[in-house]
């Protein structure tokens, strides 16, 4: 189990690597209501303007937004219960340790990418800014798919099987339209939410290869 996760998670890192590595390189178009350049423009270029810019579904991503910071709230109140009531950080659930690592590492990835490596900007200027802020990837969606998507993992545990299906498919419901609203929102080209999955998807392997870590096969 411990391999298994390890070899996926560094596919999958590779995956994601690589194609930040191909946005930044290939077809690199230049883009004049922002004055800044962005990779596969003959795909994120027409499709912006084609969409533009839609305030319902940037008002609806926002929205589903907080619904990621919603259940890491639950995970660190659940944690916190545990800790109160077993009296011993040692005795809290290993996994709840494995999504804070998780989510740790989700937000320094974030960091990274708003303001270490730039990968491009966003296809317009919001209100009330003066330029075009870093979007690669698309932090909507990398909360989405690492939050909701090891929130799914964790329903696992839940016996009953009606109430493990129905939050899945709450879940998956709620990541699916995070990530299309933030798609036709306007305010990201489509490599950045592509990213946004990949990366996320890296988040996810990660939490599976600490779990593995935490726990014996």
């Amino acid at each position: 189990m411990k391999k298994k996760s390890l070899i996926q998670f560094v596919a999958v890192t590779l995956i994601a690597v690589v194609f930040t590595l191909l946005v930044k390189i290939i077809d690199v178009g230049f883009v004049s209501s922002t004055k800044s350049a962005v990779g596969f423009s003959s795909v994120n270029i027409p499709f912006s303007q084609k969409f533009g810019f839609n305030p319902f579904f940037y008002k609806i991503s926002e929205i589903l937004g907080y619904c990621a910071f919603l259940v890491i709230a639950l995970f660190a109140f659940i944690g916190f219960c545990q800790l109160i009531k077993r009296k011993s950080l040692l005795k809290v659930d290993k996994d709840l340790y494995a999504l804070l690592i998780t989510y740790v590492f989700t937000f320094a990835l974030y960091i990274f990418f708003d303001k270490v490596l730039v990968i491009n900007l966003r296809p317009i200027i919001m209100a009330g800014e003066s330029f075009a802020e870093p979007s690669f990837p698309s932090s909507h969606t990398l909360l989405a798919v690492s939050v909701l998507g090891t929130a799914i993992s964790e329903c696992g545990k839940i016996r009953k099987k009606i109430y493990r299906v129905t939050l899945v498919m709450v879940l998956a419901l709620l990541m699916a339209s995070t990530v299309l609203s933030r798609l036709f929102s306007g305010v990201h080209w489509v490599t950045d939410i592509v990213a946004g999955v990949l990366w996320g998807e890296v988040m996810m392997t990660l939490y599976q290869l600490v779990s593995s870590l935490f726990y014996k096969d």
